[in-house]
C-alpha cells in the first residue's frame, strides 16, 4: 500500500547539523520535500556522528544545494534569504557566531518571513547563560540526566547507543514544528521554535524527573536491567538465551506467581504480602527474582515467550541487532527498505490509512472558544479523545492540552490505568490515590475525565457523540480490543469521516507479534538497544525512565499533528498505526545499518566512539560524580590539551590524528581521569567549555532541579495547580514557541471528575438522560 504524504507541499530548508538531521530526516518521512544546506562557506559543520548516522539521517530523499552559501555577512545574508523563498519550515542547529554571520536571528527572520516556521536545535537552547556552550549526544545525555539513570551501578554512567539524545531532541523539534505549522495555516503568522537538546533529554526521562523527586525525595541511579519502580523486572537467563520481564499489574503478578508455583512448586510466591502493585514488592525483589531465574532457566527463550504470552505477561526477547534485521514481525509489516543492497531501517510513520475526502457538511461543534484574557496557544480549538493507559498514549493527549486543545480521558472504575494504583510513599494506610501519582501529573495534566463503562452499548453511543464532536482519538489497546468496545477506526469514522485517530501499542496492528502485551522496557530489550548499549561485559542495560514509550508517544503526536495538516489542506481522515518496535528501530537506524553492511554484530562501547578520541565519561570529586567530554575532531583536541596545560598533545605525532588517538583511546581516558578525578564535574565542564570542548556534568535530577541555573533560566520545570494538592512541580514540556506558548492550566482529578462538562455540557444532555446512563451503568460516578 502506498503511503499518504502528510506533509505534501510542505518545504523545507535544512542547513545542517548533527542537531537537525533527525529532525529533517522525520519530516522528509512524512512527506514534506527537504533540500539541506551542507558545509556552508561561513562555518564548517563540525559533527562527532559516524559514517554510518551521516547516511542514515541525512540520506532520506533530500537534496543537498547544488551550491554553498557564499562567504561573508552580506553575502551570506542575501543567499540564505534566496533559499528560504517559499520555504514553509526552516530547521538549523547553527551555534551562535554561524546564526548571526546566516542573519538566522529570529526576529530578523520573521520581519522578512512572517509566515516561516523557524526551528533552532541547539546544544541548550538560544537563551540562558550557557546558550553558547557547544554540545555532543553525550554531552547532552550527561546533561539532561539520562546517562546517570543508564547502566550498571559499578560502571560510569552510559549513553544510549544511536546518538539517542539527538533523536530525541528531533522528534522534540518536529513536533513543535507542526504545532507551529497549524497554527500559521490558520493566521498565516510563523514563529520561532526553540529546541535545548539538553531539555529534550530531561523530558524524555520524566520518569526519573522532578514530580518523582519531589514525591518520594529519592534520586534515581542506574540499576543494569531492573527498575526502581517495577518489581519484579528485568533480564533473565534461559537455557539459550535472555528475555525481558516486566510486571506492573496485579492481575500480571498473580499469572506470573501462579506460574512459579506450578513449575518450581514454590508455594511461598502466592504468598498475599506480594499481591497488588509493584509497591507491594519492591523489599522483596531479590527473593523474588531468585524465583523468576529458577523458573526462566527450566526454558528455552522461545517456550518461556509461548508460555508468558498465554498467561498474558509483558515478557520480550533480549535481542541483538541481527536478530532485529531479520525479525520476521518487522518484515511482516514492510519496515525494511533497500539501499544499495543494504537492509536500511525504514519509516516510524509506515502505516497510515487515509479515508476518502469527507462529505461536505457542517463542520462538528468546535471546542469552547479561549477566553480573551488568555494567551493563544498553538492547538487552539482542537478537541481530543482519548482511550488510553500508561504514557505511550497519555503523553500524547498531555502534550496536546499544554498546546491549547481540549483533551478529554475516557476511563473506568473496573479498569483503572496502572498510574491510578498509585500508593504515596509515605501513606502509612497503604491506600491508593489514584489523582496524586507524580507520573499521573507528568502524563494527564491539563485533561477532562470522564467515566464510561464501554462494555456498556449506551456508554459507546456517548463515546461516538464525544468522537462527532472531536477531532483526534488516541487509543493504545492491544489490537482487537477497541473493535470489541466500539471504537475501532472504523465505527468511528462512520460517525466523524474527519477523524484523526492514533493506535499505539508495542509491536504494531499487524505481524505475528501483534497481540503481545509489552511495556517500554520491553522493547528495549526486544529492539537491540539494550544490548548495543554499555560496556563490553555487560548483556543487557535497561534505562531507568523506559525511553520507549516517551519516544513513541512523541512519534505518536508527530503522526496526528502531519495528519490534520493533511485533513487540513485535503479533507481527508487518517489512521495512524503506530509501532513502538518500529519507532525505536528507525532510532536505532545508524547502528542497525553498520550492522546490515559487515553483517556482523556491533561492539558494546561504552562511551567510546569509533572514529573520535577521547570521548567519555572522567570521575570527579564527590560520590558518584562525573563530567562527560567529547573530543569531535583536530580543533577539540587542540583545545583540550590547552585547557588541561597539555599543549605538547596538540603536536604530538603519535596523537596527530583522530585514528591515532582512537588507538590509544584508553591511555587517553587515564590520562583525562587523572586530571578530573581531584576536580568538581562542574569546575571541569565550565573550563573546558571556555576552550571550546564540548563537556558537562553527569546531572541527576536533584542537579537539575537544585542546581542548574540554566535550566531554571529557561523555565524547564513548570509549576501547575492541582486539584487536590495546591501545586504541583514537574518537567515542563520541552518547547519554546514565541508566539503562542504552551502553558498546563490544572493536574489531578479523580475518574469520572469531569462527567459534567465532558458528557452533560458538551452534548447537552438532560438531567434525566444523565440518571438513565448512571442507573444503567454506562456513565460512573467520580470516585477516588
Amino acid at each position: 500500500m502506498q503511503q499518504p504524504r502528510l506533509l505534501d507541499g510542505v518545504r523545507v530548508l535544512e542547513v545542517a547539523g548533527d542537531g537537525c538531521a533527525v529532525a529533517a530526516k522525520l519530516l522528509a518521512d512524512l512527506g514534506a520535500e527537504v533540500e539541506t544546506i551542507e558545509g556552508t562557506a561561513c562555518g564548517a559543520v563540525r559533527s562527532e556522528l559516524s559514517p554510518e548516522a551521516v547516511r542514515y539521517w541525512r540520506g532520506s530523499r533530500r537534496r543537498e544545494r547544488p551550491h554553498p552559501i557564499a562567504p561573508g555577512e552580506t553575502g551570506a545574508h542575501d543567499a540564505l534569504a534566496h533559499a528560504l523563498a517559499g520555504r514553509t519550515i526552516l530547521v538549523e542547529s547553527a551555534d551562535p557566531v554561524l546564526r548571526a554571520r546566516l542573519g538566522l536571528e529570529p526576529g530578523a527572520l520573521a520581519a522578512a518571513h512572517p509566515a516561516l516556521v523557524h526551528v533552532s536545535i541547539t546544544p541548550f537552547g538560544t537563551t540562558g547563560p550557557r546558550a553558547g556552550w557547544r554540545g555532543s549526544d553525550l554531552v547532552a545525555a550527561a546533561a539532561g540526566g539520562a546517562a546517570h539513570l543508564v547502566g550498571e551501578s559499578d560502571d560510569p554512567p552510559v549513553r544510549m547507543a544511536g546518538n539517542q539524545s539527538y533523536v530525541s531532541a528531533g522528534v522534540v523539534a518536529v513536533a513543535g514544528a507542526l504545532m507551529a505549522l497549524h497554527h500559521a495555516s490558520r493566521t498565516g503568522r510563523g514563529q520561532h521554535v526553540d529546541v535545548s537538546v539538553q531539555e529534550a533529554v530531561a523530558a524524555l526521562g520524566h520518569i526519573c524527573g522532578l514530580a518523582k523527586y519531589r514525591d518520594d525525595g529519592l534520586v534515581p541511579r542506574r540499576r543494569g536491567s531492573s527498575l526502581f519502580a517495577s518489581v519484579p523486572s528485568g533480564a533473565y537467563a534461559c537455557s539459550d538465551g535472555l528475555v525481558y520481564l516486566i510486571v506492573n499489574r496485579p492481575r500480571h503478578w498473580d499469572a506470573l506467581a501462579s506460574w512459579i508455583r506450578e513449575v518450581t512448586g514454590v508455594d511461598e510466591v502466592l504468598d498475599p504480602m506480594f499481591r497488588g502493585p509493584s509497591s507491594n514488592r519492591i523489599e522483596h525483589r531479590e527473593l523474588l527474582d531468585l524465583w523468576i531465574r529458577e523458573l526462566a532457566a527450566r526454558h528455552d527463550v522461545q517456550a518461556f515467550l509461548a508460555e508468558a504470552g498465554a498467561r498474558r505477561l509483558a515478557v520480550t526477547p533480549v535481542q541483538r541487532a541481527l536478530e532485529v534485521l531479520a525479525d520476521p514481525q518487522l518484515a511482516a509489516r514492510g519496515f525494511w527498505r533497500e539501499l544499495h543492497g543494504v537492509r536500511v531501517a525504514g519509516s516510524p510513520f509506515g502505516h497510515v490509512e487515509t479515508t476518502r475526502a469527507a462529505p461536505s457538511g457542517p463542520p462538528p461543534p468546535p471546542a469552547p472558544p479561549v477566553p480573551r484574557s488568555a494567551a493563544p496557544r498553538p492547538l487552539d480549538g482542537l478537541r481530543v479523545i482519548e482511550l488510553t493507559a500508561g504514557m505511550a498514549g497519555p503523553w500524547v493527549g498531555r502534550w496536546m492540552a499544554w498546546a491549547g486543545a481540549e483533551v478529554i480521558r475516557v476511563e473506568s472504575h473496573a479498569r483503572p490505568d496502572v498510574v491510578r494504583l498509585y500508593v504515596p510513599p509515605r501513606a502509612t494506610d497503604r491506600t491508593p490515590r489514584p489523582d496524586q501519582s507524580p507520573w499521573f501529573t507528568d502524563w494527564n495534566a491539563g485533561k477532562r475525565f470522564v467515566a464510561l463503562d464501554l462494555e456498556k452499548p449506551s456508554a459507546r453511543r456517548v463515546l461516538h457523540a464525544l468522537v462527532e464532536r472531536a477531532d483526534v482519538v488516541v487509543e493504545n489497546m492491544l489490537p482487537g480490543v477497541a473493535a470489541k468496545l466500539g471504537a475501532s477506526y472504523t465505527a468511528l469514522a462512520a460517525v466523524n469521516p474527519r477523524l484523526v485517530m492514533l493506535s499505539t501499542t508495542g509491536f504494531g496492528g499487524t505481524g505475528p507479534r501483534a497481540n503481545q502485551a509489552t511495556w517500554g522496557p520491553n522493547i528495549e530489550a526486544v529492539s537491540g538497544l539494550a544490548t548495543l548499549t554499555g560496556f563490553a561485559h555487560v548483556p543487557c542495560s535497561i534505562t531507568q525512565f523506559a525511553y520507549p514509550d516517551a519516544l513513541s508517544a512523541l512519534h505518536g503526536l508527530v503522526a496526528v499533528l502531519a495528519a490534520l495538516h493533511h485533513r487540513d489542506q485535503r479533507g481527508r481522515g487518517a489512521h495512524i498505526d503506530l509501532s513502538q518496535y518500529e519507532c525505536l528501530a528507525a532510532a536505532l537506524g545508524d547502528v542497525l545499518l553498520a550492522a546490515s553492511e559487515r553483517g556482523e554484530e556491533p561492539a558494546r562501547a561504552g562511551n567510546r566512539l569509533a572514529h573520535a578520541a577521547p570521548h567519555g565519561v572522567f570521575p570527579c570529586a564527590g560520590d558518584d560524580a562525573w563530567c562527560a567530554i567529547t573530543c569531535r575532531d583536530d580543533d577539540d583536541w587542540r583545545a583540550l590539551g590547552e585547557a588541561l596545560g597539555r599543549p605538547g598533545w596538540a603536536v604530538d605525532p603519535a596523537l596527530v590524528t583522530a585514528a591515532a588517538r582512537v588507538e590509544r583511546a584508553a591511555e587517553l581516558e587515564r590520562a583525562l581521569g587523572a586530571w578530573t578525578h581531584s576536580r568538581t564535574a562542574l569546575e571541569v565542564a565550565e573550563r573546558l567549555q571556555r576552550a571550546g570542548v564540548p563537556a558537562a556534568p553527569v546531572q541527576t535530577i536533584a542537579d537539575l532541579w537544585e542546581r542548574d541555573p540554566h535550566l531554571a533560566a529557561r523555565g524547564a520545570f513548570e509549576r501547575v495547580a492541582h486539584r487536590s494538592q495546591g501545586e504541583v512541580v514537574a518537567n515542563a514540556i520541552p518547547l519554546h514557541l514565541s508566539a503562542t506558548p504552551g502553558r498546563t492550566d490544572f493536574a489531578g482529578g479523580v475518574v469520572g471528575a469531569d462527567n459534567a462538562t465532558g458528557v452533560r455540557g458538551l452534548l447537552g444532555l438532560t438531567e434525566e438522560e444523565i440518571a438513565a446512563l448512571v442507573a444503567e451503568g454506562a456513565l460512573e460516578p467520580p470516585r477516588a
